[in-house]
Order: structure tokens, then C-alpha cells, then sequence
């Protein structure tokens, strides 16, 4: 009973940290915790659906319900293969579109002038759309090969490549990913075991769960790699107002580093470190602190004796 999980608690961790996944994290869920950190919670939306909708169920899940249980498997024997869903068509989509769109957008604008590097961003354009597709599609009981989104995503890839000179069509491209996904779609049997008949009047096998650590990791992981390519996508393409013109945020910055000022800045730094060093290799850790205490003792003294 100590494994099983609260909806209090659910609930909680969705309010304070919904749309990073926090709740789909707690309930062992990580796939759909990291599907939720990379999509800011469903783009707002799949948060707050979750809210009035769903978290109870996620909660019955997550503790094996039998009612929940047998439902999927009933599913399972009556349906060669999941129904189409919308909401998860439109969800697919949508997590395909922004995945496809940043990937693209992280890469320099001058890469897309040169052969080679401008094939190499159409190919990761095209595979961070088919990973949208596959991560939002295999929620839940459903499994595909990986194969079959990358393939329609490299179908449309000609549409990512036709002008470099003008917006590429993600969306034909997403669509396509989407689109193939929905037709090999299938059950996946591991996601709940299902009973034969000599286990009829045993109990129901739980669903083996990650450590809780491990599915940290892993979000940690996914995460780190989503900040970085969303950094470099906002860095690449940030756009600031000077003097009425609009300069890109990295020039800003390049001609700064550049600057006699920040030249200056970086020597006076570079000499100040260059003294704390040597002050090190002389007089060690408690010389220093002992040089700070002083220094703020007699500005505690100047201080007082400026009031008085």
C-alpha cells in the first residue's frame, strides 16, 4: 500500500507543477512527464484538460486499477488496433510542428546557403518531427516502430528544403509523420499484461515502473537536450529594437564581445583574478578570508563613525 499513489497529491503537483510534468513524474509516467516539460504542459491546453478530466484516471492507472485494467483489455481483444483519437491526432500534430520548427530555427541562418549543412538541418527538422509524433502517439497502450513517423516526415522533407529563401512547410511534413503513424499504429500488450486462462483467478501483474531516480534521469536528460536546442532558437533568431531597426540579438552580442569596453572589462578581471590567485598560493584559503572580514570590519567602523 506504501506504492500506492493519492490524488490529493496528483492534483497537487499538476497545480504547482503541471505544465513541467511535475504530476505525470509522481505518478511514474515519464514518458508523458517529459512529452509535458517539452510542450510547456500540452502548449497550455493538455494541462488544463488534465485538470477537469483526467488525472483521476492517470491515478487509477498508475495503482493498477481492475476496473481500468480490464476496460484497456477489452479494447484490446474487440479492436485490431486503436480508434483514431482527434485530440491526440491534433496533440500529435501540434508537438510535431514545434519540435520540427525549433530544431530548424537552432541551426545559423548561413548553414542553409551550404549544401551539406542545409541537408543535415532538413534531417534533424524532419527527425524531431517524427520524435513529436512518436512521443504524443505511444501514450498510454499504443506502440509504433519509430520507423514509420520518420519515414513520413522524410516524405515531406523536400517541403522543409524547397527555398531556402522562404518559411519551409512544417505542416505538410507533420501531417505526413502523423498521417503514416495513424495507419501502423497497434496495441501495445506490455503496457497492461493481459491475463491467459490458466492466470484467470490470479491477481492482475502490476506493471513494472521505472525507479523513481532512473525516470529522473531520463526527464533530467530530455530535458537538458530540449533547453539546449530552444536556447539556441531563441539565440539564433531573437530579434531587439535599436534605433528603430531591428538587429538580431546574437549580433548584438558578437559586436559587444568585441567591444573596447568589454575588452577592458575582461583584462581588469583577468588581472584582479590573476591577484586573488596568487594571494591563494600564498596565504591559502583563511588568508583570504581573513583579508575579507577585515575589509568589511572596517566598513562596518567607517560607517558607524559616519552616523555618529
Amino acid at each position: 500500500m506504501s506504492n500506492m499513489k493519492r490524488t490529493g497529491f496528483a492534483y497537487f503537483f499538476a497545480l504547482i507543477g503541471g505544465l513541467f510534468g511535475l504530476h505525470h513524474l509522481y505518478l511514474g509516467r515519464t514518458q508523458h512527464a517529459l512529452l509535458w516539460f517539452t510542450t510547456f504542459g500540452g502548449f497550455g491546453i493538455g494541462i488544463l484538460y488534465e485538470i477537469l478530466f483526467s488525472i483521476k484516471k492517470y491515478v487509477r492507472e498508475a495503482n493498477h486499477d481492475n476496473v481500468i485494467l480490464e476496460e484497456y483489455e477489452k479494447k484490446m481483444r474487440e479492436q485490431k488496433s486503436p480508434a483514431f483519437e482527434l485530440i491526440r491526432f491534433c496533440g500529435q500534430y501540434l508537438t510535431a510542428l514545434f519540435y520540427g520548427v525549433i530544431t530548424y530555427y537552432a541551426f545559423p541562418d548561413t548553414w542553409l546557403k551550404q549544401t551539406i549543412p542545409s541537408l543535415f538541418i532538413g534531417f534533424s527538422s524532419a527527425f524531431a518531427i517524427a520524435l513529436g509524433t512518436q512521443l504524443a502517439g505511444t501514450l498510454g497502450p499504443r506502440r509504433c516502430s519509430f520507423i514509420w513517423p520518420l519515414l513520413g516526415a522524410l516524405l515531406g522533407l523536400p517541403f522543409i528544403m524547397w527555398n531556402v529563401d522562404a518559411s519551409p512547410s512544417f505542416n505538410i511534413v507533420a501531417f505526413f509523420s502523423c498521417c503514416i503513424f495513424e495507419w501502423k499504429v497497434d496495441w501495445n500488450p506490455e503496457y497492461f499484461p493481459i491475463k491467459t486462462e490458466s492466470e484467470a483467478s490470479s491477481k492482475k501483474k502490476a506493471r513494472t515502473r521505472r525507479h523513481f531516480i532512473k525516470r529522473c534521469c531520463i526527464l533530467g536528460l530530455g530535458a537538458f537536450i530540449f533547453g539546449t536546442i530552444l536556447t539556441s532558437a531563441i539565440y539564433q533568431n531573437l530579434q531587439v529594437d535599436i534605433n528603430g531597426e531591428r538587429v538580431k540579438v546574437k549580433d548584438v552580442l558578437a559586436d559587444f564581445f568585441k567591444s573596447q569596453e568589454f575588452i577592458q572589462l575582461y583584462q581588469q578581471l583577468s588581472s584582479v583574478m590573476k591577484q586573488l590567485y596568487a594571494f591563494y598560493l600564498h596565504y591559502g584559503f583563511k588568508g583570504i578570508w581573513t583579508e575579507i572580514w577585515t575589509a568589511l570590519e572596517s566598513q562596518s567602523d567607517k560607517q558607524a563613525y559616519e552616523v555618529n
